[in-house]
């Protein structure tokens, strides 16, 4: 038997949360932006999120969790592809026998629900958590490091083949194909992503550390490959107007890049 949707609105006004002229006007509003209620309803001042968070949790009888002080588990969130995880708000949290506990911005989207559990083949339980907190995670959760670490190795595969060819790494953009510049695009879309305020790129012995500040604490992936560090490290140098054959003394520089829609000013410093 199929559930009954849940209407959020109803559930409000029949439990004294909100007036009927305010429920009017948030529908107003989201026939008009196309927002979901919760969050119009949070924005005219209806309530509070976390008012709306509470009182959905207790009619629901389900958890209400702060996803901020979780530690994901890469593996079982990537369980729910990304763009799935972004349509529905949704990320996965736990899987035990009982089936997958997931969290998500909107638990009366019974739709949302039914689509999850047909994705991940197991039972879903439902926590409610907060929208704007649960989007930050995803842009944690789901991270470009994967790509990174194919770039790399595809960099290492051409490398494998010859010496570095420097007037290949001093293209302009004009050779957006070139393993060295995907790779160093991929970086800093990973970078923007999870709002990093610095990139440290560490050669060491037969492995490239790159290094991301993020709210002051560093995270780390480590990229095995001899040729990969000079490669890449050459092609910044050349992006800054630094001299390459100065291996030993500290240059800094300027460049700008692309990342999606806007342009990002870099400072570099070796």
């Amino acid at each position: 038997m199929r559930k009954k949707k849940i209407r959020l609105g109803e559930l409000l006004i029949q439990n004294k949360v909100i007036s009927e002229e305010q429920l009017q006007q948030a529908l107003q509003e989201q026939r008009r932006t196309g927002r979901k209620l919760g969050r119009v309803l949070t924005d005219i001042g209806a309530l509070t999120e976390d008012e709306l968070h509470q009182f959905l949790a207790q009619r629901l009888d389900i958890p209400y969790l702060d996803v901020r002080h979780i530690n994901f588990d890469p593996e079982l969130v990537r369980l729910l592809p990304e763009t799935q995880s972004r349509r529905y708000r949704a990320v996965v949290l736990q899987k035990d026998k009982r089936g997958v506990l997931v969290g998500m911005a909107d638990p009366t989207d019974i739709f949302a629900i039914d689509e999850l559990q047909r994705q991940l083949k197991k039972p879903v339980r439902v926590a409610l958590v907060s929208e704007s907190d649960l989007l930050q995670a995803i842009d944690l959760v789901y991270r470009r490091t994967d790509e990174i670490a194919s770039l790399a190795e595809e960099l290492s595969e051409e490398l494998e083949q010859g010496d570095i060819d420097i007037g290949q790494l001093a293209a302009e953009e004009g050779s957006p194909d070139a393993p060295v510049i995907k790779l160093i695009r991929s970086m800093f879309e990973d970078a923007v992503q999870i709002k990093a305020s610095d990139i440290h790129i560490e050669p060491e012995d037969g492995r490239l550390r790159i290094r991301q500040r993020v709210d002051g604490v560093l995270q780390e992936q480590t990229i095995e490959g001899r040729r990969i560090a000079p490669a890449l490290v050459t092609r910044l140098k050349l992006m800054c107007g630094l001299d390459i054959s100065e291996k030993r003394l500290p240059q800094d520089g300027r460049f700008s890049i692309r990342v999606g829609e806007a342009t990002i000013d870099v400072r570099a410093s070796t």
